[in-house]
């Protein structure tokens, strides 16, 4: 059997027989998600994956055509091929196979996935504690981050898996026992994946309503300080309208100790309001959790 890696230029101008060649391409280059198409001789397929060194960036896309003895990569991203080198013993596979090397192949794209969702959750956890002690100020940029891949990933996974249901739909009278157990096991992998990736995106949400809660507390901490301010300082603030109108006759206007005992009646005013508040714990620092 005959494991090729092609261009989209060599498959197109390819002597071979490739039924429906034109349609394979012109998937490959409109490529928008994962899937399979069948026809009585094969099958073909486009795989767009997210490229977990920059989640954020382009999808890197492979196309894979299947016909009885040989399995054709389209692989210009190279991302099939460094799944098929650490496997030599592909290199002399028996006839009929084409189906069981294209299960190793998507068990090889997706083998470390879990370490990857893994670190992403520990990410998760130290920003966690991060806004507990204080919410940065671009917080919500590496949350809206985190989500945006989150998502892509999400996605990966459910087409992935639709893409193997249909496989095991359409062609699982011509699976072997052993490979028809290989694809069950690859779905129910890409299935936990999918719950994962799930797990995680709950996590980000609830990890964005606590920092919107921690914004919400900061804000009443705010207003309650201006409120105390604003209280502290309005019989102050009559008082010294009183005292600037000058009118003949005000109590202690022409006293040589009416500037002091203003002072002294103000200071007075201001340690009564500052004991009220702190009784009633509004100058309480608030705990940390």
């Amino acid at each position: 059997m005959k494991i090729s890696f092609m261009t989209k230029e060599e498959f197109l101008t390819s002597l071979s027989e490739y039924p429906y060649k034109k349609l394979f391409v012109k998937s490959l280059e409109e490529a928008a998600y994962c899937k399979t198409e069948f026809f009585s001789e094969g099958m073909f397929g486009i795989l767009k994956i997210p490229d977990k060194r920059n989640l954020q960036g382009k999808f890197l896309i492979a196309a894979y055509y299947v016909k009885k003895g040989a399995i054709i990569f389209l692989d210009e991203d190279k991302v099939i091929h460094p799944v098929l080198e650490k496997r030599k013993e592909l290199e002399d596979i028996e006839e009929g196979q084409e189906l069981g090397i294209l299960l190793t192949v998507l068990n090889g794209l997706i083998e470390d996935e879990v370490p990857y969702l893994q670190k992403i959750e520990e990410k998760i956890t130290e920003l966690e504690d991060i806004l507990i002690v204080q919410p940065p100020r671009d917080f919500p940029e590496v949350l809206m981050r985190f989500r945006r891949a989150m998502t892509r990933l999400h996605g990966f996974y459910v087409q992935l898996l639709d893409v193997i249901e249909e496989i095991q739909g359409n062609l699982g009278e011509r699976l072997s026992e052993e490979d028809e157990t290989g694809w069950k096991m690859l779905a129910s992998r890409v299935s936990r994946l999918h719950g994962y990736t799930e797990n995680i995106r709950e996590n980000l949400l609830q990890l964005h309503e606590l920092y919107q809660a921690q914004i919400d507390i900061s804000q009443n901490e705010i207003m309650t300080i201006l409120t105390i301010v604003t209280t502290v300082f309005l019989p102050l603030s009559l008082l010294a309208g009183w005292y600037g109108m000058n009118f003949p006759n005000m109590p202690l206007l022409n006293w040589k100790y009416g500037y002091l005992t203003v002072i002294f009646i103000t200071l007075i005013i201001i340690a009564v309001e500052v004991r009220y508040f702190r009784k009633k714990g509004y100058l309480k620092k608030r705990r940390k959790m």
